[in-house]
C-alpha cells in the first residue's frame, strides 16, 4: 500500500471512530494533547500520525493498532459515519445498501 494512502486510511479510522463517540477534532484533540489542526491534519492523511499519538489513541478508545491500520468498513459503516446523526430505519438502510451495490456493480 502506498505510503499516503496508508495514512489516510488510518486518519479514516480516527475520524470513524471519533464520531462513533460523538465527539468534535476539538474534544479529540483536548483528550490526545493535541491542537484540533493536528486532528484535522492526521483526519484527512495530511500529516503522519506518530506512534506515540497513535498508542495513546489505541489505549483511549479501546482499539488495538492493528485494528486501526487494517480497520475495513462495510457498506453499513460508511452509511452510517457518512449521513451522521440522522436516524434511517432498517429498511431505509437495507434500501440504501441495495441502491449502492447496484451502482457498484455488485448485487450481493
Amino acid at each position: 500500500m502506498e505510503t499516503k494512502n496508508f495514512y489516510q486510511q488510518i486518519g479514516r479510522c480516527i475520524r470513524d471512530v471519533r464520531k462513533e463517540n460523538k465527539i468534535t477534532q476539538e474534544e479529540l484533540g483536548k483528550q490526545l494533547g493535541l491542537t484540533k489542526s493536528a486532528i484535522v491534519n492526521y483526519e484527512t492523511g495530511i500529516r503522519k500520525v506518530p506512534v506515540d499519538v497513535l498508542a495513546k489513541f489505541s489505549k483511549t478508545y479501546h482499539i488495538s493498532l492493528d485494528q486501526i491500520i487494517k480497520k475495513q468498513k462495510t457498506l453499513s459503516d460508511v452509511i452510517n459515519s457518512e449521513i451522521g446523526d440522522r436516524e434511517l430505519t432498517e429498511q431505509q438502510e437495507k434500501l440504501l445498501i441495495s441502491y449502492i451495490q447496484i451502482l457498484l456493480g455488485s448485487e450481493k
